[in-house]
């Protein structure tokens, strides 16, 4: 079978109600796509046992793939197995050796007894298949709905949900025949969606036939740019959208374009950072701290990151950072002059080649006339020579720090650029 498409199920009431974000349907299809496996719909179902039933018999009959997390816990709501046996008329269970071992094991490693309740985990529908659960106490299962249908349950905790999905996948391409599915991914920032796609309205235009174009913005990312085919050779079909990539480069300003992978600004910086061999520290006030943590998420980020610090009050600007009082009584911390010197005096304290700052106004209060909510001054020092600049936002207090700690990468992003860009000029002459 070819033309194979998947549907993800979420189970449980706290997605329904606001209470938990479900990531598993967004990292499942992730992983899927990458696999050349279309996933064509997504339901989240509560905690009720006709719902799930009733919902289950619409999605087989219009999917190859479903795939449910959730609903599988030792606790009374979690009642995703006994629906699954109903859903497939099994009356059988039976207790799976492979499961119970690990559970066992597990809680002997805690040092834990194992009561009968979660002993019960390890009981699954006689009539499916167990990919044994490594990291947890509810194992994956596996039911063939018929000759052309797999329904897989997965635990809805997401690092074993991570864990089995490889199973998962492995089984489908087994039945399957999954398409070449492609995906190429430009990362762009510092323009609006309506602006790029006024830019990009000749470029789209000229796309073969056969490639999809998709806009995809975030405030914390800027705007990515996907190009899609879902048939054909999957090498030509990967060359052809290259091509097309090169050719929207030559559309697009310097600068606009940040990565030509599915990327995010911290790791372009990071990557920049080891390539440059330069160090760098951060002072914030308005970004409480942002900056240095997205930064420091990146492995190795040691190698270049040396400190932060959170500079909030006036105060701590002055005694810490060695910001004139002069300057924040002529000029206000939200300046030029402040962030200027806030940046010198980081990069002093951590005695590192390059350190940004930032100084702003997150709302919701705060603002004046001249300097409204949603403003920020952000600087850059490297080895002495500061470069500034200034930027506005219109979100809440939440967005606007988001937005503030990417336009602060991105400006770092740039200077970093300029930094290795001019090194590898001197070492041409």
């Amino acid at each position: 079978m070819t033309n194979i498409e998947a549907c993800i199920c979420t189970i449980g009431d706290e997605i329904l109600i606001g209470q938990i974000v479900d990531t598993n349907s967004a990292f499942i299809s992730s992983r899927l796509n990458e696999a050349g496996i279309k996933v064509a719909s997504m339901v989240s179902i509560g905690d009720d046992f006709d719902q799930i039933i009733e919902n289950l018999t619409r999605i087989s009959r219009d999917f190859n793939v479903i795939i449910i997390t959730g609903g599988l816990g030792p606790t009374k709501d979690d009642i995703t197995k006994k629906a699954l046996a109903r859903f497939t008329g099994c009356n059988e269970y039976t207790t799976n050796s492979n499961q119970l071992e690990i559970i066992e094991r597990i809680f002997e490693k805690r040092g834990m007894a194992v009561t009968q309740t979660n002993r019960d985990q390890a009981i699954v529908p006689a009539n499916c298949v167990v990919i044994p659960n490594e990291k947890g106490t509810a194992p994956a299962m596996v039911f063939n709905i018929d000759s052309s249908t797999l329904l897989f349950s997965l635990p809805g905790v997401p690092y074993e949900m991570e864990a089995l999905l490889p199973s998962v996948i492995d089984i489908i391409n087994q039945n399957f025949s999954p398409r070449n599915i492609c995906h190429r991914t430009v990362c762009t920032y510092g323009i609006p969606e309506s602006t790029l796609s006024d830019m990009l309205t000749t470029w789209e235009s000229s796309l073969p036939s056969g490639i999809k174009l998709a806009y995809l913005p975030n405030p914390a990312t800027g705007i990515r740019l996907r190009l899609s085919t879902y048939n054909g050779d999957k090498n030509a079909n990967l060359k052809l959208m290259d091509t097309c990539i090169q050719t929207l480069k030559e559309v697009l300003a310097p600068g606009i374009i940040y990565s030509e992978q599915d990327d995010n600004l911290e790791s372009v910086v990071s990557r920049l950072l080891e390539s440059s061999g330069m160090t760098v520290s951060v002072a914030e006030s308005c970004t409480g701290g942002k900056i240095s943590s997205v930064l420091v998420s990146k492995p190795g980020a040691s190698n270049y990151y040396k400190g932060g610090i959170v500079t909030y009050s006036n105060d701590t600007k002055i005694s810490i950072l060695n910001v004139a009082p002069q300057t924040i009584e002529n000029h206000g911390a939200v300046s030029l002059e402040c962030a200027s010197q806030m940046a010198e005096g980081c990069r002093l304290l951590f005695g590192t080649d390059i350190a940004i700052s930032t100084t702003g106004i997150a709302g919701p209060g705060g603002g004046t006339d001249s300097k409204p909510v949603g403003s920020i001054w952000i600087a850059v020092s490297v080895r002495g020579k500061v470069k500034c600049t200034q930027s506005l936002f219109f979100g809440d207090r939440e967005r606007n720090i988001i937005r503030f700690t990417s336009e602060a990468l991105n400006f770092l992003r740039k200077e970093l650029i300029l930094i290795i860009d001019n090194k590898q000029l001197i070492n041409k002459v």
